[in-house]
Order: C-alpha cells, then structure tokens, then sequence
C-alpha cells in the first residue's frame, strides 16, 4: 500500500499539475493538507477521474462552514482506491476539529486507520498548536484495536540531531546545548516542549513510531519544508506514523513538488507491505 501525504499550500492555480505530480506516482491513498472551500471540489473531482474516487474531506464532514474562514479557511481531504469510511469530526479534542480528518480503510488484509491533520503553527496561533497536539496524543495513547496511520504537516520538529535527539519549539539554544525555554506566550515552555514531544517521539509507546526516523534513523538530515531568505532554513515538519503491523519498507521526501514551485512542502510517500485495496 503506497500513501503520500502533502501540503499543498492552498495552491489554487496550481492544482491541475498538483493531482497530475500525484497520481503520476500512483499512490493507493494520498492525504492532502491545506486544502480550502474554493479547492476541495475540484481536486475531489480530478482524484475520482484518476482512479482515487473515494473522498473524505473536511468542509463535507463540517456541521457549519460559517467558522471556516480565515485562520480555519484550511481543511483536509483523503483519497483512496479503497473503500473508505469518513468519521464525523469529535474524536479528537481539539481546538479546531476540522484539523483532523479520520477515516477507515476497507483493504485485502482488514480495516486501517488513517488519520490526516495539519497541526496549526504556533508562531501565529500561540497555544492552539499545543491543544491541538495534546487532542491527538489523547487520542491515539492507548491500545489498537486494528492498524493505524497518523499523518501531515505537524509543524516541528525545530531541529534534530544525529545523536537522535529532537529539538522542539519549546527549546532555547544554551551555551551548553538546548535548554527548555522558561515561558512562552506567558505559559511554561515545559509544557510547549512536552506538547510536542509527546506526539513525536511519545507516540511509539502506543505502536506509533515516526516511519522515516525508523527505516533511515537520524543520521540523515532532511527537511520537507524550506525557507529561503538570505539563508536557506529548512524544517522536517512533514510525517508518517504508522503501526509496525502494516510493515513499513520504504519512506522518501518528494522534493521534486516542492522544487517545481508546486507547494512550498515536499511531499512524504509511504510503501507498506501490507495488501492494497480492495476495490
């Protein structure tokens, strides 16, 4: 089972080329961050033609859109050849539910979870980010009733280092290494450190381990989103978390979408060994 998970910057113009770069790749389930009201059902339509005709999305699954503007313009849409079952938002605690899309997966060998989020930056929406981040820990800590996959734009990591230690936002850099930072935003940075890690590393106590750390560890340095300045600054902020059971092979960044001015994140695809779908 291939799955590639991307942000697409909310890139109206681009979307033709966007699902074209997509499908080119023939993926069994794509998980599309960033998506808004005026793309959902064009890119809905151009999946279908292409073989991935069943959707879930967020705005379909929304109770009202009136709260959809602005700041929560962006939703989440999945894609597959299989057969999917979408879950009504409320799963998960969060402060804007429409940041996490579930859905069920009917393939040869059982029922999967996928779960697709994009985790708000907390550079312009403060502790939103950790709530947000708190709701999927919450939901995902316990035992699994069948496989799973979490993924998206997580926005962090800050750094991480060959050592395998992570580096969160809620990290200072010391003269003796990172620190965890005394406030920020007037709360603990304990608790902004905690939030993150919690989900980044914390998650593989409950069968929920970070698929490209564990296929290529931290000695190779990578980065799905790159800011260009008068420096280059690139962040890994894009990830797949899946149970061992679906047996993970192959985990890459398709920079190549990202290089072609198609988003401004990379992509990140998935081979599993598990079965495809069943149509």
């Amino acid at each position: 089972m291939r799955l590639i998970s991307w942000n697409l910057n909310s890139r109206q113009r681009n979307l033709e080329n966007q699902v074209a770069a997509l499908v080119a790749l023939k993926p069994d389930v794509v998980a599309l961050q960033e998506v808004t009201p005026t793309t959902v059902f064009a890119l809905r339509t151009m999946l279908a033609n292409a073989g991935l005709r069943h959707v879930a999305d967020s705005f379909s699954l929304a109770g009202s859109r009136s709260e959809l503007t602005g700041r929560r313009r962006y939703g989440q849409l999945t894609a597959s050849r299989c057969q999917l079952i979408s879950e009504p938002p409320g799963r998960f605690t969060v402060p804007w539910p429409e940041r996490v899309l579930s859905v069920t997966l009917m393939t040869l060998a059982g029922h999967v979870e996928i779960h697709n989020t994009h985790v708000p930056p907390g550079s312009s929406n403060k502790w939103v980010k950790i709530d947000h981040l708190d709701g999927l820990y919450a939901g995902l800590a316990c035992p699994e009733e069948r496989p799973r996959i979490l993924c998206g734009d997580f926005n962090t990591p800050r750094e991480e280092l060959s050592t395998g230690e992570v580096v969160t936002w809620g990290q200072r850099p010391g003269l003796n290494g990172w620190r965890i930072a005394r406030t920020i935003h007037g709360r603990a940075g304990s608790d902004w450190d905690r939030g993150e890690r919690q989900v980044l590393t914390g998650l593989a106590a409950w069968g929920l381990p970070d698929v490209y750390r564990q296929l290529h560890g931290y000695d190779r340095v990578e980065a799905s989103w790159v800011f260009r300045g008068m420096f280059q600054l690139g962040r890994r902020f894009d990830h797949v978390f899946a149970s061992p059971s679906l047996r993970a092979e192959q985990c890459r960044y398709i920079h190549e979408f990202r290089e072609r001015g198609l988003s401004d994140h990379s992509a990140i695809e998935a081979v599993f060994r598990w079965p495809t779908c069943a149509t």
